[in-house]
């Protein structure tokens, strides 16, 4: 699985590493968000044509201001103390002998969202932050967004860590087959 070598090797990364790719991230919802508007506009465009509620319509829609959210979001994420490593409670248990209870990756991910494209940036940063992989499945009426998404934060991840962390750390699942 890719996901879960290409997790092993961010785990071992310092935090700066993971905050790098982070702003990276970001950078490139922004550089790249008339592409991703491109690819949503896709999507509604079907939606329309199947006759989608209107409410589904709404969460399916990218807006600017939604990406300008993102990164901000993205980019306070970044400016957080490292989740890793950190001790929640210690008990000493006999002479000699410590308990602690300290935060660490999972390992990999597998999050199934509905059809709300800016979901994936979010989950994505969650993960990467806490150096995790991830497997996604998102809702098939926002397949072009996703995958427009997808491929922004691969590109991302790979120039964000210096080629040191492949696009394989977050993977798209586009049908149940796959899971």
């Amino acid at each position: 699985m890719d996901a879960r070598t290409e997790a092993r090797k961010l785990q071992a990364l310092p935090y700066k590493s993971r905050q790098d790719i982070l702003n990276a991230v970001a950078d490139a919802l922004v550089e790249r968000k008339e592409e991703l508007l491109v690819a949503n506009a896709i999507d509604l465009e079907a939606a329309e044509e199947d006759g989608i509620d209107l409410v589904l319509k709404n969460r399916l829609k990218l807006t600017e201001e939604k990406i300008a959210t993102l990164v901000a979001g993205l980019r306070k994420l970044a400016g957080l103390p490292d989740p890793l490593g950190v001790v929640k409670s210690k008990r000493d248990l006999a002479d000699g002998l410590e308990l602690s209870l300290i935060t660490v990756p999972i390992g990999v991910l597998m999050i199934i969202f509905e059809s709300r494209p800016d979901s994936m940036p979010q989950i994505a940063a969650l993960s990467l932050a806490s150096g995790n992989g991830l497997l996604l499945k998102g809702g098939k009426e926002a397949v072009n967004s996703n995958t427009a998404i997808h491929k922004v934060i691969g590109d991302a991840v790979e120039s964000g860590s210096g080629g040191k962390i492949k696009r394989d750390i977050i993977g798209l699942v586009t049908s149940r087959g796959q899971v």
